[in-house]
């Protein structure tokens, strides 16, 4: 492996606590990270898209649905259910080697395994990762016509530390690949691609690197100074610009992270909204009215600078226009130098301010409550709440914001999103690590409400992920098994009744804050009674019957565990 490669690969690995891992192992979860976060708009666990020592030939295995990754053919189901027609589906299968060299029988076997997925009618595989994804494909293939295009589109990575050159014999087998693969028909879209030791250096480092953009300026106007804010300006902008400059990635593809704090997903051409954006830049004479006839798009960045004519970004999210910068974006080959687009543009560094400011910009329009869950209040007390244990040896950061600690040199494995925060809470406190695990659109359905209601008790969240941390990093030890890890939803659920007691006082009541102390006292530093009470909790896991993944993904079997706990 490449030196270079390798100093990566280490860095990657020991953020995100794995360098326990065999180096194979790494590298597959590595190329995974990097191939799959440039696609998705939202945080995902590295176990639900890599294969283990059971795949028959691949190493990665995604779908996703509308910039989301499916993790369960239920999720899939509920995607599905609503009335939206024109869902953006994309299939993604990766395999990754160490070795420097493009192997074609390597390649002939990963194409064998993408072949099975797709066609086999009685799908069978050792690997929990493929099956699932199998099932969740199953659901896709029977909504189709509620697919853009009518079809799925199809990804297909094989990666290596070496330098692509195109030898023929692979050139020819890609080839035949993308014939099969049309002449089988499932897919609108097909793009396969071989890797090298480059492409997949820059995608781990656009992972962490701060997104920077330069947009040439019509006409802006910088507004009176306001509370709160550092610096606010209107702009008038060539659409053109605004879609090459701040939406495309380095691939030509969307760049899905810049709208994470946009609470309204895409939601289509055939949204009639969307669908008069679209007729708008589509006729000529009112192609030109387009700044006068649409609201335009709101950004937001801790870092702007205005020279001459020329805007300057970094880090920038928009928190309105989702729907506009989208339509652009599909529509791009049809913009022109005469179609503008107004912009307002706000810097601040402040926390609260972009809060407020997503919701209020977000507001005009219909928008489902729990949308706004992560914009509560409680989610910046928690934030202070994780802040007050600054220095201490078990120091975690809670993220409100995606990417809020890029830069920072802070460990991957220290960091705990909304999302990840709100599944270690329903596990740990609300008894449902089955939601957790495989069914997270049901668990914020079911228990949205409770977790992120205003008395919701901030401990609760620093007690939860304080011992999810400790459970990566005892995997990372070797002190636990390292194969229980897919498995921690329901770890934690048992490691919290075993050290503060299976009664769980509710989580908005003064009783569970000594609960929760309990939790904290005993995992803020490493010790043996934290692995023994990790070892524990390992013990009831490994002494049920049938711990199948169609198990794990029921209530009873969580009450069936918890009644070993003494």
């Amino acid at each position: 492996m490449h030196r270079i490669t390798k100093s990566h690969l280490n860095s990657f690995s020991k953020s995100h606590g794995l360098s326990h891992l065999e180096e194979s192992v790494q590298f597959e979860h590595f190329v995974n990270y990097s191939v799959l976060s440039a696609r998705l708009a939202n945080s995902y666990e590295l176990e639900d898209v890599t294969t283990g020592s059971g795949d028959d030939g691949m190493d990665g295995v995604a779908v996703i649905v509308d910039e989301e990754l499916i993790v369960s053919d239920e999720d899939a189901k509920s995607v599905f259910s609503s009335t939206r027609k024109n869902h953006d589906v994309e299939v993604i299968f990766i395999q990754s080697k160490r070795s420097e060299t493009f192997d074609l029988g390597d390649f002939l076997k990963f194409k064998e395994s993408i072949l099975r997925f797709i066609n086999a009618d009685n799908y069978e595989s050792n690997d929990t990762a493929q099956k699932n994804a199998r099932s969740i494909f199953d659901i896709v293939i029977s909504n189709v016509p509620k697919i853009r295009d009518g079809k799925p589109n199809i990804t297909i990575r094989y990666v290596t530390t070496g330098i692509y050159k195109k030898p023929d014999a692979l050139e020819k087998a890609k080839g035949d690949f993308i014939l099969q693969l049309n002449e089988l028909g499932y897919f609108h879209e097909i793009e396969i691609d071989f890797l090298g030791r480059d492409e997949v250096t820059n995608l781990w480092v656009n992972t962490y690197s701060t997104v920077s953009a330069e947009l040439p300026m019509f006409s802006n106007a910088a507004l009176p100074k306001i509370h709160g804010i550092d610096e606010a300006y209107l702009a008038v902008v060539k659409a053109k610009d605004l879609v090459d400059n701040l939406l495309l990635n380095e691939d030509g593809n969307l760049r899905t992270h810049v709208f994470e704090e946009n609470v309204r997903a895409f939601l289509g051409l055939d949204n009639p909204v969307n669908k008069s954006i679209t007729d708008t830049l589509c006729e000529t004479d009112q192609a030109t009215r387009f700044p006068v006839l649409n609201n335009g798009i709101t950004i937001v960045s801790p870092d702007v600078r205005v020279q001459g004519s020329v805007l300057h970004l970094d880090n920038f999210q928009i928190v309105n226009g989702c729907q506009t910068s989208n339509v652009l974006f599909e529509c791009r080959e049809k913009l022109n130098d005469s179609i503008m687009v107004n912009l307002k543009i706000v810097e601040t560094s402040n926390e609260d301010v972009f809060s407020d400011l997503v919701r209020a910009t977000n507001s005009q329009s219909k928008v489902e409550e729990t949308q706004f869950l992560s914009l509560r209040p409680v989610v910046k007390r928690v934030e202070d709440y994780f802040n007050t244990f600054d220095g201490q040896d078990g120091r975690i950061y809670f993220e409100r914001r995606d990417r809020q600690y890029v830069g920072r040199d802070i460990p991957a494995i220290r960091v705990f999103n909304v999302n990840v925060a709100a599944k270690a809470v329903a596990s740990m406190f609300l008894g449902r690590p089955d939601l957790a695990y495989r069914y997270p659109k049901r668990m914020y359905e079911q228990l949205g409400e409770q977790i992120f209601s205003d008395d919701t008790k901030e401990s609760v969240f620093y007690a939860a992920c304080l011992t999810l941390y400790r459970l990566h990093l005892l995997v990372a030890s070797a002190d636990i098994p390292q194969n229980v890890r897919k498995h921690k939803w329901h770890i934690i659920a048992l490691v919290g009744a075993i050290v503060a007691g299976k009664t769980v006082p509710n989580i908005n009541s003064r009783h569970i804050e000594a609960y929760c102390k309990k939790i904290i006292d005993k995992f803020t530093k490493h010790g043996r009674s934290v692995v023994e009470a990790f070892q524990q909790a390992v013990d009831i896991l490994q002494s049920t019957e049938n711990l199948t993944d169609d198990r794990l993904k029921r209530q009873a079997i969580t009450s069936e565990m918890l009644d070993k706990v003494s």
